[in-house]
């Protein structure tokens, strides 16, 4: 079966790539072009923002899935359903646990949780995406299936409550150097972390799924831990004690407003899931790599990799600027 991937060499896609091909699946990325492209895969070297573009590159294919992880507007998603209407059975989009309303009324969440998500930009804009899509299938039969990651990571990653995503051995550097790890609010609040292998196996469970047709999945793992005990195990890796503070997270934001939506509208939030309905489709999925298995290989990969042992100076001197404006009061 042949799966078109807009996107495809993310944290999350990379591994949905992999997993997928290893199922027998004829893969072809569009993209604006990469060196990183698996032995086998086919590749179609367009931007997807360029709707002619797109266009005239598919012009008489016909894929069985395609899938979009690089999809953030409503714009966007238009223009996917005009250029691939006709041109696949099944279309994939990549949406966000951050579509969900925060705090729900129930400390699981399903796909039944409500989207809304005053706190996210970021959310609010999937969910236009989503009934974008929604509307498409009511009205005119588009195949879509909806797909929603919570925080997913992969090899080379180390996710945390604040921390630095671009360089994420500068963690590892602060712990070592016995620097201040800052956990916003008091690091009770319950967080679900997924590896992106094991997204993929729910991911590509859906691939050819046509039962899935109209429908929306999240795919997170099981383990929810709070972040002082994600902490605990970073340590635990690094051999490292932790100086920890807590701050109060609307004390944060108020030094820094560019965390206001990762932080407000996700992560200080208790958030756990009932995978249920996503077992009833694919019913091999089962996460099976730990938290600290997983940040233990990342780890250990960045220590093989000195070139990748990178600091973030802007994460330092947020940092820097936190402690100096709630140093006296923490004292």
């Amino acid at each position: 079966m042949k799966a078109l991937i807009i996107g495809g060499t993310g944290i999350i896609s990379t591994d949905v790539v992999t997993y997928a091909m290893a199922q027998g699946w004829d893969i072809t990325l569009l993209n604006r072009g990469t060196k990183h492209i698996p032995p086998g895969v086919h590749l179609i070297e367009c931007d997807a923002r360029d709707e002619g573009a797109m266009k005239k590159a598919l012009e008489g294919k016909f894929f069985d899935v395609a899938a979009n992880f690089i999809g953030f507007l409503p714009e966007q998603i238009e223009q996917d359903i005009r250029v691939l209407e006709g041109k696949c059975a099944q279309y994939i989009f990549v949406s966000t646990c951050c579509v969900y309303q925060k705090p729900g009324g129930s400390w699981l969440t399903t796909e039944s949780t409500p989207l809304r998500n005053i706190n996210s930009l970021y959310g609010q804009r999937k969910i236009a995406c989503e009934e974008t899509l929604n509307r498409a299938y009511r009205e005119r039969g588009f195949p879509i299936t909806i797909v929603r990651p919570n925080w997913t990571y992969c090899l080379g990653t180390i996710p945390f409550i604040f921390t630095s995503w671009r360089c994420p051995w500068t963690l590892v550097d602060r712990l070592e150097k016995g620097l201040p790890i800052i956990v916003p609010g008091d690091g009770q609040s319950c967080f679900t972390i997924t590896h992106a292998s094991d997204f993929a196996v729910g991911f590509v469970g859906l691939m050819g799924n046509y039962n899935a047709a109209g429908h929306a999945f999240h795919i997170t793992g099981e383990e929810a831990l709070t972040w002082n005990q994600y902490l605990e195990l970073i340590e635990r890796i690094v051999g490292k004690k932790a100086q920890v503070v807590h701050i109060a997270t609307d004390l944060i934001v108020k030094t820094l407003p560019h965390l206001h939506d990762d932080l407000m509208g996700d992560k200080t939030v208790n958030f756990l899931f009932d995978n249920s309905k996503l077992r009833r489709f694919v019913p091999g999925f089962a996460p099976r790599i730990s938290y600290y298995e997983g940040v233990k290989a990342s780890i250990e990969y960045l220590r093989s990799r000195p070139e990748l042992q990178t600091i973030d100076e802007e994460y330092t001197a947020n940092y820097d600027k936190i402690l100096a404006a709630y140093g006296p009061l923490l004292a």
